[in-house]
């Protein structure tokens, strides 16, 4: 009931502020899924969906590398709220998520299939080599062969942006200590260390924007590139580098092709 009167109330007031979360799951009873759907469909874009059993299995799961091994237990596991965008993350005195960079970051697959096109070659924005050479578009057979070169420099690039992240929480815990936070946790008072630097319950959370922009590319390439043969790779990138100008009618095409997860 209370589950209701929140999205009635966001419906009644329209406001984009604060947003809320949707914690789905299949016994949850129709009028309540309904309530979700109508206010979606009002346009301001809440609530997030997230699905409550994944939710639950993700925090099980990543509790076993707590480092002091104090994870959630199953219990705190089924209590959860969403950290940050879209991340399942505990709840209560202990075991919080208390700083942005103790997840993950954000990485752009978008970007990572333009320079897989290029071997790894950024020749859009910086004219660097950004990641693994994985081979030229060009010469690519199959569209197995754009996959797996797209997996390696994915790969890459979270290997890179996990890296980079366990180093900033190093100089973080040394340089930019969170006394207020660190005195509202439980575990911080009880072991004597600060929130930036405490950890109890990992939170793998990563935010690939662009992920559908990617996602709806590859199916492009896959349809018109592989399956159907309307265009060679290399008419692609030659597009893509004067920003598809005197290809319009190829753009068209492009933009027209099926979208990924709209059944096409």
């Amino acid at each position: 009931d209370m589950t209701d009167a929140i999205l009635e109330g966001a419906r009644n007031i329209r406001t984009t502020e604060p947003s809320i979360v949707f914690r789905w799951h299949p016994n949850g009873r129709t009028k309540t899924k309904r309530l979700v759907f109508e206010c979606i469909r009002d346009g301001l874009g809440y609530p997030s969906i997230t699905h409550d059993g994944t939710g639950v299995e993700q925090l099980k799961y990543y509790s076993q590398f707590s480092l002091n091994k104090n994870g959630a237990t199953d219990d705190e596991a089924h209590y959860w709220a969403n950290v940050l965008c879209m991340s399942p993350g505990l709840c209560g005195r202990r075991k919080t998520q208390k700083t942005r960079t103790e997840g993950g970051g954000s990485l752009f697959p978008a970007k990572l299939l333009e320079i897989t096109l290029s071997d790894g070659f950024d020749w859009s924005y910086s004219n660097m080599q950004l990641g693994p050479h994985t081979g030229k578009a060009e010469t690519f057979k199959t569209f197995d062969d754009v996959v797996e070169a797209f997996r390696l420099q994915f790969r890459y690039a979270i290997s890179l942006l996990v890296r980079a992240k366990d180093v900033m929480r190093h100089f973080e815990a040394e340089c930019l200590q969170m006394p207020f936070v660190s005195s509202i946790d439980d575990g911080c008072m009880e072991l004597g260390r600060d929130a930036v630097e405490l950890s109890e319950q990992p939170n793998g959370w990563h935010n690939p924007i662009t992920t559908i922009v990617a996602a709806n590319s590859l199916v492009a390439i896959k349809k018109l590139i592989y399956d159907d043969k309307k265009y060679t790779m290399q008419q692609l990138l030659d597009a893509l580098h004067v920003n598809w100008q005197g290809h319009e009618e190829m753009h068209r095409d492009f933009l027209n092709a099926p979208k990924w997860g709209n059944d096409d």
